[in-house]
């Protein structure tokens, strides 16, 4: 093969391979986005109990991936859910969280759910998770896709258990509401 046109392929090979990656990295930080958009929305859509609309709104975030909570300090942290500002908190491990509003469950420690409802049944958190059937372990709010569209799916039956009251708007913007 000639040498140009073996040394042109090449290029292209990496080319491409750059733009693949560009493109991946882009669609994940949309879902990024997305999600802490929601999450924002969940926190204005939300009714806590009494004790939880003093201090701070605490937003967590447990798990590596630092994409959602690098979207959320950047956007909403500061900003206020009525008289509440909020703080948005990294949790490396679940004994770290203490009282949380919301605590989004990242994929790499989705392992930890049956604990951490555990751990916050007698609190009012929101937990909100990203994988495939954990309502059912406990999740409130979990994140899916619809599509290529970023949507959630909800559980009134353990926003129940957390003393969390759901907004009908909310609910009729879920993908899927289970009673």
């Amino acid at each position: 093969m000639n040498k140009k046109l073996y040394i042109g392929l090449l290029a292209l090979v990496l080319m491409s391979a750059t733009d693949r990656a560009t493109m991946q990295s882009q669609v994940k930080d949309t879902r990024s986005v997305a999600k802490a958009m929601f999450i924002y929305s969940f926190a204005t859509l939300i009714d806590w109990p009494e004790d939880y609309r003093k201090g701070s709104f605490i937003i967590g975030v447990l798990g590596t991936s630092t994409d959602v909570y690098d979207e959320l300090s950047a956007k909403y942290s500061g900003k206020a859910i009525g008289s509440q500002e909020i703080i948005v908190k990294k949790f490396a491990t679940r004994t770290e969280i203490d009282k949380a509003h919301i605590l989004f469950l990242a994929s790499d420690k989705s392992d930890q759910i049956t604990a951490l409802t555990t751990q916050l049944k007698a609190k009012s958190t929101l937990i909100v998770t990203e994988k495939e059937g954990y309502l059912s372990k406990g999740a409130v709010i979990n994140f899916v896709l619809d599509g290529s569209k970023q949507s959630f799916e909800i559980s009134k039956s353990n926003a129940k258990k957390y003393n969390l009251v759901i907004a009908s708007k909310l609910t009729g913007l879920a993908l899927k509401v289970t009673e």
